[in-house]
């Protein structure tokens, strides 16, 4: 076996430079100022300032708590504070990190992958046990675990695809996972039914912690009152309706002991609505909305490593790994011409899109890999650039102009209505008409939308991809190898040459190996443009001159337990 000691796989020699983050010189409406030294007055302490050791931060309503579908943007918030996955990506130093994890011995056709786990227990204080993780898993993938039964089939089953004996599960024909054995209580070990170097990362989702067998035997009670592994212990049962909830720093917890005594995760039904109380002095940090942050104010290439609200650093913004993009439906004319989709692609001004229509919160695209992705190229995708004069050119020769002027070209873009991109579909298509393209916006339902895409009944469809995890091969395997088409690849993208190099890849023991057989395939993908990104996700957090410090990760999550409050 060869095995991997200390931090795992390691970002070295990777561009950082363009990493997203900044601390905003001015917000309009944004509470106190940034690092300049001005003399904004912090709003009151509110209900926190009788519980100096208590952080508040305002969150959405959770949809789920429980990591068995913690999915969504403030369930998993919940979940990232409460429980500990085997390892966790730490982007400050760009590496993936052991956490419940101590070690990982990883076998040389990179199937079979042992991780020995550190001394931890649970906040009921029973032991965390390698057969905890394969119940979580199991729980996860079965069609009739107890959990699946009270919440329905969970979103996270996919991170699982690869484990042996998940088909035969998923299926009824087995039980149990046969590719996760529990050799004894610290060592799990996973066997995978190809190779993939990379799972030490798809193991860093919050979704796959352990769980005690209480979450099998009561699924309806640990939904409300999950008991986990992590830095902080939920204080009381949690139920949709409820104002907030309250986290306590768990005192047997394995790892660094949290900073703060606990936190109270305010419940509002909008990112504005939370803010709003940030402002009113009832919170201590709160999502920005995206129109309260001024244009201009965003230095998205700042080398500043550190994602932290500080007593002098009252904003940050920061970019997630998302990617939003138009996918083009490349097995039906006119997008089966990658002449039309080249000069669609340049004739997009991402930059004036991410000023304008999104305050400068946003990162124009050039790329599917975002920039915290180990892999990412600053300009990877030669096409996602505006250049209208080229797109113009290459429009004339192959649809020219007819004697009134008009060209022979059509496009329909279609989106889900009421996510708020009216108005970036509304410049994409004016961009489009400025070259000669006529381009009719078709708003539908979210449901719709997913349906043409998977159908195929779309020409141009606004899609946004978030990886799970953070590597390349889970933006480009399940965007474009020929295997997900029906799933994911809603381009139909084809190509054997990217199929051969991503299978290579997941089989290689270096990283730097891998990474560049993947940016080979990225650069065949790119050279085709079956999709146009033009936007990296982006956030903002706020937070008063009580905090000392409280990092926030591009992901969106908080780390409340390295968080510390002001004297």
């Amino acid at each position: 076996m060869a095995t991997t000691d200390g931090k795992l796989v390691s970002r070295r020699g990777l561009l950082r430079g363009s990493l997203a983050l900044a601390a905003l010189a001015s917000l309009s409406g944004c509470t106190g100022t940034a690092s300049d030294g001005g003399s904004s007055t912090p709003p009151a302490a509110g209900s926190a300032a009788s519980e100096p050791a208590t952080l508040s931060l305002g969150i959405l309503e959770p949809v789920c708590i429980d990591p068995f579908n913690a999915v969504d943007e403030a369930g998993a918030q919940v979940a990232y504070q409460l429980f500990d996955p085997l390892t966790r990506y730490d982007f400050a130093a760009g590496e993936l990190v052991y956490l419940a994890a101590e070690s990982c011995a990883a076998s040389e056709d990179r199937r079979t992958f042992t991780f020995v786990l550190r001394e931890a227990t649970f906040h009921d204080g029973t032991p965390v046990r390698s057969a905890d993780f394969k119940r979580a898993w199991e729980r996860i993938a079965s069609p009739i675990s107890a959990a699946t039964q009270y919440h329905g089939a969970s979103s996270a089953a996919y991170l699982l695809s690869l484990v042996e004996g998940y088909q035969a599960l998923r299926g009824g024909s087995a039980t149990g996972l046969s590719g996760v054995a529990c050799p004894d209580d610290r060592t799990l070990a996973v066997t995978l039914s190809i190779p993939y170097a990379d799972f030490p990362y798809v193991v860093a989702n919050p979704c796959l912690a352990p769980v005690p067998p209480a979450a099998e035997e009561d699924a309806a009670a640990f939904a409300v009152h999950p008991v986990g592994n992590g830095p902080f212990s939920l204080a009381e049962a949690y139920s949709k309706g409820d104002t907030e909830l309250e986290l306590v720093a768990y005192d047997g917890y394995a790892g660094d002991a949290p900073r703060i005594a606990g936190a109270r995760l305010a419940v509002y039904q909008t990112m504005s609505d939370s803010y709003q109380a940030l402002e009113e002095g009832d919170l201590m940090a709160s999502p920005c909305p995206v129109e309260r942050v001024d244009t201009g104010a965003a230095a998205w290439r700042s080398d500043d490593p550190a994602l932290e609200l500080t007593r002098d650093r009252r904003c940050v913004l920061g970019c997630t790994p998302t990617v939003s993009m138009l996918v083009c439906n490349t097995a039906a004319a006119p997008l089966d011409n990658a002449g039309l989709r080249y000069a669609v692609s340049m004739a997009i001004d991402r930059e004036d899109l991410a000023r304008t229509v999104f305050r400068d919160a946003r990162m124009a695209a050039d790329g599917v890999v975002a920039p915290d992705i180990p892999g990412y190229r600053t300009g990877a995708w030669p096409y996602a650039v505006h250049d209208a004069d080229a797109a113009t050119q290459l429009l004339d020769t192959l649809y020219p102009r007819d004697s009134s002027g008009e060209r022979d070209v059509h496009l329909t873009l279609s989106y889900s209505s009421g996510s708020g991109q009216d108005d970036a579909m509304e410049a994409i298509a004016s961009d489009l008409e400025a070259v000669g393209i006529t381009c009719d916006l078709d708003p539908v339902p979210y449901d719709a939308l997913r349906n043409r895409l998977a159908t195929g009944n779309f020409q141009l469809g606004r899609f946004d991809w978030t990886p799970g995890f953070m590597s390349m091969d889970n933006v480009l395997y399940p965007l474009f190898d020929s295997a997900s088409i029906g799933s994911r690849n809603y381009a139909r993208y084809s190509d054997e040459q990217v199929d051969a190099l991503i299978s290579e890849a997941r089989g290689q023991v270096g990283e730097e190996v891998r990474i560049e057989l993947l940016q080979q395939a990225e650069d065949i993908v790119a050279a085709d443009c079956p999709v146009i990104p033009y936007l990296f996700g982006g956030f903002s957090f706020s937070g008063t001159q009580e905090l000392e410090s409280l990092p926030v990760d591009p992901l969106g999550y908080a780390h409340l337990a390295e968080a510390e409050l002001a004297e």
